[in-house]
């Protein structure tokens, strides 16, 4: 009754996703259970295939790996990287693109979605796309990395210095390397990419830059503009707003725009002139097109304006409440009710004396589902644990390698193998995330598709883990909960 929708959601698409890197494993379960249809499109079922053990209207969309297409990957530095396929697509695997175009044929829009990329056999063109993204995202600076200018990259990569990323010498000469966002302008103003974030000992044209103006040029009378600091080369040796064409005139800078870019520009700012004009100026005269404030250190639009500590909401610290409680419960995200101090006022750490959290191990990535079926990565780390102090095991009578129940404080719980280990201190324990194919003790092999199972299964610890939600990054939480541990 609480949910502004008009109907519960029927149907969901799990898109290279896996649901053993969500908390409340049971209360998904559950949610699961009571869609009309799963489509799954991944190159491996994954956990969300079998987590039901469900056969009806759950479909199975093949997608390719990275080895069996080609375009363009984002790294976690916003370097982009030109990829070749490297094998033929197996079985009947599809590439997420094409997926996609198929998808919206049969629904009835492709025409739309597509209509400024050529489509071949059904295959979108992947420099099309590219392009695409190129003309609409120019708040990010995802505007100057065509296809040409990736691929020149990957041509050249023995001319990229590791540690600066910056080319020395060849045919991308001081370019950093895959055009990190922001990379300004039209790829034509071949700016060479970001390496490092507000970097004022640079110019911009060479990717230096500065705090952007994003929240306005003044706050209960005190001005958010930068005072002495600049962009090296920057004509503006102060704090300026966001570039606009009105302000280009108000500088006497319009005139350098083109007959053309000037029709493109008029009334626009450097986010809606899709021509880049302003941009261009702006640099040109060493500006970055964002303006140049000071860093917010008092953020208003935070549940805490500066950041004070609050306790989890499943604490053991009962005696740091009420002085370090969380927030009252709120509606404020998803058009859901969030619950905050509810929860953590009910005190279960007597029942669940153990904090547990979550992490990840160097041999799996994700939800691990591509990694467990890797035969080599497998080897490594062939069973799912929990990591347990040597006194807090003596005190419950475990013995490392013995079968364990871990539970967490909302009766969500799954078996696994103790490793008792100083690695973890007294009250604490640990578990990685990397694993799936078992519910709470029961084996889920037998619902994956014939030859799908990966070499190793395992409980997934989001199964043991509670409720719990950041209000400011939108996220679960996954490190910090109570568990009680028991033997098998």
């Amino acid at each position: 009754d609480n949910i502004e929708q008009r109907d519960n959601i029927r149907a969901m698409f799990y898109w290279g996703h896996a649901v053993n890197s969500q908390t409340r494993g049971p209360e998904m379960k559950t949610a699961m259970g009571k869609l009309d249809m799963m489509v799954i499109v991944d190159p491996y079922p994954g956990v969300a295939a079998v987590m039901n053990g469900r056969t009806d209207n759950v479909y199975l969309f093949p997608a390719t790996t990275q080895f069996e297409t080609y375009g363009s990957v984002t790294a976690t530095n916003r370097s982009i990287q030109w990829r070749d396929q490297v094998i033929e697509p197996l079985f009947d695997a599809k590439p997420d693109h094409e997926i996609m175009y198929l998808l919206t044929k049969r629904l009835g829009f492709s025409d739309q979605l597509f209509k400024h990329i050529k489509v071949e056999n059904n295959k979108p063109n992947i420099e099309d796309i590219t392009r695409e993204y190129n003309k609409g995202m120019w708040t990010i600076g995802y505007t100057g990395q065509s296809p040409e200018r990736l691929k020149e990259h990957q041509k050249n990569w023995g001319t990229f210095d590791f540690t600066t990323l910056e080319a020395i010498g060849g045919p991308v000469n001081g370019e950093t390397y895959g055009l990190p966002w922001p990379c300004w302008g039209t790829p034509e103003m071949k700016h060479p990419g970001t390496h490092i974030l507000y970097d004022t000992s640079k110019t911009v044209a060479e990717g230096g830059g500065n705090f952007r103006a994003r929240f306005g040029v003044e706050r209960n009378g005190v001005s958010m503009l930068a005072d002495d600091s600049y962009s090296l080369g920057c004509e503006l040796e102060d704090g300026y707003p966001e570039f606009t064409a009105k302000m280009l005139k108000q500088l006497g800078w319009w005139d350098d725009l083109t007959a053309t870019e000037k029709v493109a520009a008029e009334g626009k700012n450097w986010k809606t002139d899709l021509s880049g004009g302003i941009q261009r100026v702006a640099i040109k005269h060493g500006c970055i097109p964002f303006g140049n404030a000071k860093a917010r250190t008092v953020v208003w639009t935070f549940p805490d304006a500066v950041p004070i500590h609050r306790e989890p909401l499943y604490t053991p610290r009962r005696d740091l409440l009420p002085e370090y409680q969380t927030w009252d419960d709120s509606k404020a995200m998803f058009r859901l009710p969030t619950l905050f101090r509810s929860i953590q006022e009910k005190d279960v750490s007597k029942e669940y004396p153990i904090i547990l959290t979550s992490g990840r191990l160097v041999e799996y990535e994700g939800g691990g589902e591509e990694t467990r079926s890797n035969p080599w990565l497998a080897e490594l780390q062939k069973e799912m644990f929990v990591e347990i102090n040597l006194k807090d095991a003596n005190d419950i009578g475990i013995k490392d390698g013995e079968m364990v129940w871990v539970e967490g404080a909302e009766k969500g719980r799954i078996k696994v193998k103790a490793m008792v280990t100083p690695r973890v201190r007294e009250g604490l324990a640990f578990l990685p995330f990397h694993f799936g194919g078992e519910f709470e003790g029961v084996s889920l092999r037998e619902h994956y598709p014939e030859g799908c199972a990966p070499y190793v299964s395992g409980e997934a610890a989001n199964t043991a883990t509670t409720y719990g939600y950041d209000p400011v990054t939108q996220m679960q939480e996954t490190k910090v909960t109570l568990c009680k541990i028991t033997k098998a």
